[in-house]
């Protein structure tokens, strides 16, 4: 039982913990699937039209389907490559530039986060759960079990008799 709740316990935590950035690759994703839609369906003069050198290029590439340009995210189609220099029909994605934003803004607030660690939770993390030296106790049927020194210490106590003893 005590296991079952600290697997639960352990899985809330870590969902949390792990939930905005979950939730950050999938909308990402998302993102994209829908900019690339819709960038396959506007027509060219729909786009804005970027021409590069092919360094430039490599600098400002982010993948196959995105450039990063000025701080501004841009999805594009196929890029054309002529003579030397590459040019790009893209569109801005506003959507993916506040998601990235976002995700920047809770980096920062958590680095940028001064204030000392309250002494009640150093407390509690600092509390001994389990013995440092647990030792063997062997029973009579052969069969040894594991024992700490807080059973040891049960075992070792003696305790007063509840009723009288019996009559011969």
């Amino acid at each position: 039982m005590k296991r079952i709740v600290s697997i639960i316990v352990l899985s809330a935590l870590l969902a949390h913990l792990m939930g905005t950035y979950v939730y950050f690759v999938v909308r990402q994703g998302q993102i994209r699937q829908e900019m690339r839609r819709l960038i396959g369906t506007l027509p060219e003069e729909g786009l804005e039209t970027f021409t590069f050198t092919l360094e430039e290029y490599k600098r400002v590439r982010v993948n196959d389907f995105e450039v990063k340009i000025d701080g501004r995210m841009y999805d594009h189609g196929q890029p054309e490559f002529k003579g030397g220099k590459v040019t790009l029909y893209a569109r801005h994605d506003a959507a993916e530039d506040n998601l990235i934003g976002f995700i920047t803004e809770i980096l920062n607030s958590t680095a940028e986060d001064n204030s000392p660690i309250p002494s009640q939770l150093l407390n509690f993390f600092s509390l001994a759960y389990l013995s440092p030296d647990p030792f063997m106790l062997f029973v009579p049927e052969g069969k040894a079990q594991s024992m700490d020194c807080y059973q040891a210490n049960l075992l070792a106590q003696s305790f007063p008799v509840e009723s009288p003893p019996p009559r011969a």
